[in-house]
């Protein structure tokens, strides 16, 4: 079962900020890749500390995950005159972006979620839409959470990763050789 997780909406306006301020020069940054920033952000901090950054709560849509908090908070600070919303032609596509319209106050993070934060962005940052999507399907939460669903964070302790040779000689599973326990 789920432990609770509790939604922060300010550390999420602030993280919302604090990505599109990083992204501002990542051609490849949009409403998608924004969704996913925030996943993996999230995911990996709980995966790490235990503790998400925000709680949001991130549902399984075809593109991947994104949070169901997004476009509330969204509107309700481009009406704050906290971030813009605009739309550019990225090859024959319309990119939706969000830019922030102020710095971001990181006073509510710990030093370990800013350094979970900047290293997704920067593994992503080569990144485009379709590809961060696709990265995103392989988790095992949007595996296994139906279209619509909210995906639990204790996904985030759960790989699809096959174990390394390594691994399972550490776990005397297989012998140095590759043969089974004698």
């Amino acid at each position: 079962m789920e432990s609770p997780v509790t939604f922060d909406r300010e550390k999420f306006r602030e993280l919302l900020l604090y990505v599109a301020r990083e992204s501002e020069d990542d051609v490849h940054f949009g409403a998608t890749k924004l969704n996913k920033l925030l996943y993996f952000s999230d995911f990996k901090a709980f995966a790490i500390t235990g503790s998400a950054i925000t709680g949001a709560a991130y549902q399984r849509l075809e593109r991947g995950p994104a949070p169901r908090q997004i476009l509330p908070v969204l509107s309700e600070m481009e009406r704050e005159g906290e971030v813009a919303r605009t739309e550019r032609r990225y090859f024959n596509l319309l990119q939706k972006r969000v830019v922030a319209l102020r710095n971001p106050d990181l006073a509510a993070f710990s030093e370990q979620e800013v350094e979970i934060i900047d290293r997704v962005i920067s593994e992503l940052r080569l990144l485009n839409a379709s590809q961060v999507s696709a990265l995103s399907h392989l988790e095992t939460g949007w595996q296994v959470a139906r279209p619509g669903e909210t995906i639990p964070y204790h996904s985030a302790y759960i790989s699809n990763r096959r174990p390394t040779q390594r691994e399972l000689e550490k776990r005397g599973i297989v012998a140095a050789h590759g043969h089974g326990p004698d």
